[in-house]
């Protein structure tokens, strides 16, 4: 558990069942299972390491901007939450809560009050995620997060899931929605599962399944989460030869600006994220 972080270090558990966190973006670097890392992780390539937090947006918005009552604000792609500190609540033998409260950095790109709490639990071989986005403000806030998990893979071409969508918008064809047949980087190799071909860049749209099962190779992941709240079921990786596959409970492009969840002054957005 030697991963290095960019801020202070945490440490739940062992390389049997445990995780190493980051405070800097509170991003988890690695959930070890049987002595192995589940997520990829590079020194020389942090950024797409571990599971990053894309909050309160999830990829690019239109000219870099969100835009409110008027106002242009500068966001770059997938938020700034991932690029901020994070306080510790608390530390236990099995869990880790940690904390971003909105300041005047982050009023400069989302004009909002509002405390942002993680908290991280091992259980029963599991490790469960849960996020509390509570608005501090006196009027409403939108809101479209993603999580965004980097999976190690050991055989690229050896990666297969499961959905029960029938479409996809593509960010490589100007984020066309076409039909889950068409998309030349999923081969159908069964009832509603595809190999991974390529260097995908799909939101998968109308995705509703909670309980997904990943192949990645010699690695099994089942991932929960819920498509309610997260509209769009994200496959990306950079390359076709990459040792790394991400798997993203998403939401569609732009959607701060075109078509975010509001969240009521004094109320939470609240879900949690499964990894086994």
């Amino acid at each position: 558990m030697n991963e290095k972080t960019i801020s202070k270090k945490f440490i739940i558990g062992d390389v049997q069942l445990g995780f190493v966190c980051d405070s800097f973006g509170a991003k988890i670097l690695a959930f070890y299972k049987e002595g192995k890392n589940s997520l990829f992780y590079a020194e020389d390539d942090i950024s797409h390491s571990g599971i990053p937090l894309c909050f309160p947006s999830f990829g690019p918005l239109e000219n870099n901007h969100f835009l409110w009552q008027g106002k242009a604000y500068e966001m770059k792609q997938h938020g700034f939450a991932r690029d901020n500190d994070f306080e510790l609540l608390s530390q236990g033998e099995s869990s880790l809560s940690l904390v971003l409260r909105s300041a005047q950095k982050t009023k400069e790109r989302f004009p909002f009050d509002f405390e942002f709490k993680v908290t991280y639990s091992l259980v029963a071989g599991e490790l469960i995620m849960d996020y509390d986005f509570k608005n501090l403000s006196a009027e409403a806030l939108p809101l479209a997060p993603g999580i965004h998990p980097y999976f190690a893979v050991d055989d690229p071409n050896e990666i297969l899931f499961s959905s029960n969508a029938q479409s996809v918008n593509n960010n490589l064809q100007n984020y066309a929605l076409i039909d889950m047949a068409e998309a030349e980087c999923f081969e159908p190799v069964g009832e509603q599962t595809y190999r991974i071909h390529g260097a995908p860049d799909l939101h998968v749209s109308g995705h509703t399944q909670s309980r997904n099962l990943l192949n990645l190779g010699s690695q099994k992941i089942e991932m929960t989460f819920d498509s309610l709240l997260f509209k769009r079921y994200t496959i990306w990786r950079k390359d076709a030869d990459v040792n790394y596959i991400c798997f993203e409970p998403a939401n569609e492009k732009n959607a701060l600006n075109a078509n975010p969840q509001m969240i009521e002054p004094d109320k939470s957005w609240q879900t949690r994220v499964i990894l086994k």
